[in-house]
């Protein structure tokens, strides 16, 4: 987590720099009542937002599938009375969450997650919907745009090559927002028709909207 963290968490890249600052200030001043509501941050990582969501959010339920990750986000959540830590894979997100007391469900899926997704995505919206069509239930979703893929893309990554490895040019795909690295690593940067089938998935009402040249932040309602 510590590279991740000095090399995510404190670039210097100001596209993600920019990403970053807008998504948290969107999840903590823009969900009504958040005191009345549990967040579920699918794809927690190490706990970057956790601080934030348990100062606001009368519960935090934090899913994380990877081991190295997890053990960060089970020391960081001791601090927090109101946070719950969850083992699993976000596609199976219905049966982790069947023993757990969600009420008013506020989920998350943050800092593009969806496009370097374990498995098919459509499963995890799919559960995403599902959890959030419990009355009042939201889901703020938060992702890149392919229109910015050309000139941010290799750049950014270039400066995360110690967690992703070298671009690999020959297999990235600037017209359908393809990343790959020589390490395999691969990165989704969503096109308008991939933002608009997302949508459509998760259903529900728009409760508001960020969209700027680089990345795109939905939330959606369920009434």
């Amino acid at each position: 987590p510590q590279r991740y963290i000095d090399l995510v968490e404190n670039t210097r890249f100001p596209m993600l720099q920019e990403y970053q600052r807008v998504e948290l200030d969107y999840i903590t001043t823009k969900i009504q009542t958040p005191q009345s509501k549990t967040f579920i941050d699918i794809g927690a990582g190490y706990g970057r937002v956790l601080p934030q969501l348990a100062g606001k959010a009368k519960r935090v339920v934090a899913i994380e599938l990877d081991e190295e990750m997890l053990r960060e986000l089970k020391r960081r959540a001791e601090e927090y009375a109101n946070v719950d830590v969850v083992s699993g894979n976000g596609n199976n997100l219905t049966e982790l969450l069947k023993d757990e007391n969600v009420q008013n469900p506020v989920l998350l899926s943050l800092q593009n997650s969806l496009g370097t997704w374990k498995g098919d995505y459509h499963t995890a919206l799919e559960g995403m919907r599902h959890v959030a069509e419990a009355p009042g239930g939201e889901v703020i979703i938060s992702l890149l745009r392919q229109e910015a893929f050309q000139e941010q893309a290799v750049p950014m990554y270039r400066t995360l090559e110690e967690l992703v490895g070298e671009a690999d040019l020959e297999r990235t795909d600037a017209k359908r927002g393809v990343f790959r690295s020589k390490t395999d690593y691969k990165s989704q940067w969503w096109t308008a028709k991939q933002r608009a089938e997302i949508a459509g998935i998760l259903g529900g009402q728009k409760a508001g909207e960020v969209l700027t040249p680089n990345f795109w932040i939905l939330h959606i309602r369920h009434p």
